[in-house]
């Protein structure tokens, strides 16, 4: 099965995650940085969400340890790492 996926703004992705949507969350490393990106898996539909930055479309990159404090700011107590 094939996910789709999608790139959010901050707020809807925090709206999502308020609302619980998600069955997973993942911490993926960006290739050839320290840098992750979250994504937000919705397993039983195969969609994901990734947030964007707010004026283009790239990805927004976080530090581990301020991912984590982000997440963990908004009630998420677990998350998976993907390193590359």
């Amino acid at each position: 099965m094939e996910i789709k996926f999608n790139r959010v703004k901050e707020g809807e992705f925090l709206r999502l995650l308020q609302t619980k949507v998600f069955n997973k969350l993942i911490a993926q490393q960006q290739a050839g940085t320290n840098k992750y990106h979250v994504i937000g898996v919705i397993a039983g539909q195969a969609i994901a969400y990734t947030v964007r930055h707010g004026r283009a479309d790239d990805l927004r990159t976080w530090r581990l340890d301020n991912m984590a404090a982000f997440l963990n700011k908004h009630g998420v107590t677990k998350f998976e790492i993907q390193m590359r």
